[in-house]
């Protein structure tokens, strides 16, 4: 009796297991915002045995919802373009680097299926609402007329570093760009009935967790190679190393205001795993060797802060 009662016990728990767990393909429509989430995404599906993904970012540096709208036009009218990088990552056979080949945004649609499909605008355009449409509408009924069972989703991008020029450029403040950004991306929502991922929520999330607060780098002193300024404080913005156009020789330090820097890139993938799976941020497994435990946590807290905290106008 006692075998009998165990053996339905593992058939029920085994049954939920099945229910819950999910083997997805996401695709990507974007630029680097959107490509980044490739890096530790798959690696943090791939700690949870549970569920498995496919994700794949159809990718052009910086392109924005016009641009991609464009490109759809040319390739009906020249099946031949492929102006778009494509990488796969598989969390079970490849989570790290992934496979890479060119093709155009309209093949992938109408050869292969996904479960998920996201959209987001290029960031310089992010906080104008009014560059979005009509593009956003067209792409988003390419993808519905070729991804019958796919949903359409946003991702949320974030406000740029505080010591950005473009913010001084443009005479915004950081949360000034931050509530434009939310404001265009939840419009977009709301015309569409569609889910957000929650990034740029995440990452002020982070911003106001922190217990070291950033501090803006000075564009005027001068560091030793391979010394760099710290960007502690922050998940977004890094500075590295470049060679002057031309000449190796004359080396310099090149800044990056927008961009999400390692510790931004595994904050990425904790909103996404939370937001795709259902699962909470907290439970990741997968930490990178480069980033400490307590930072790790920091980031989890962020992560699910902004999961928790979104409402979204679509289920």
């Amino acid at each position: 009796m006692f075998l009998k009662c165990l053996s339905v016990a593992v058939l029920v728990l085994t049954g939920m297991m099945s229910v819950s767990a999910k083997d997805l393909k996401v695709m990507m429509i974007g630029n680097s915002f959107s490509v980044c989430a490739g890096i530790y995404l798959p690696q943090v599906v791939n700690a949870d045995k549970e569920n498995k993904l496919i994700l794949t970012s159809v990718y052009i540096g910086g392109c924005p919802l016009d641009k991609h709208h464009k490109l759809l036009l040319d390739a009906e009218k020249n099946p031949e373009l492929t102006p778009y990088s494509i990488t796969v990552w598989d969390s079970a056979k490849n989570p790290v680097k992934g496979k890479r080949y060119r093709s155009s945004l309209n093949k992938i649609l109408q050869t292969q299926q996904f479960d998920i499909i996201t959209i987001q605008q290029a960031s310089p355009k992010s906080w104008k609402p009014e560059t979005y449409e009509p593009h956003a509408g067209e792409l988003i009924k390419y993808i519905r007329k070729y991804q019958k069972n796919a949903e359409i989703v946003i991702q949320q991008t974030w406000a740029y570093r505080v010591d950005s020029p473009n913010l001084r450029k443009w005479k915004m403040d950081q949360n000034t760009m931050y509530n434009k950004v939310s404001d265009a991306y939840r419009k977009l929502a709301e015309s569409y009935k569609l889910r957000v991922i929650p990034m740029g929520d995440a990452v002020q999330q982070f911003r106001k967790l922190t217990p070291v607060k950033y501090k803006p780098i000075d564009t005027k002193e001068v560091f030793k190679e391979p010394a760099l300024p710290s960007f502690a404080g922050d998940v977004v913005g890094v500075s590295l190393w470049q060679s002057k156009r031309g000449n190796k020789k004359i080396r310099y330090v090149h800044h990056d205001y927008s961009h999400l820097n390692n510790n931004g890139h595994y904050l990425q993938a904790l909103v996404w795993y939370a937001f795709l799976f259902d699962k909470p941020a907290a439970g990741v497994k997968f930490i990178p060797k480069n980033i400490f435990n307590a930072d790790a946590a920091l980031m989890q807290k962020a992560a699910q802060n902004a999961i928790n905290g979104y409402k979204q106008v679509a289920k």
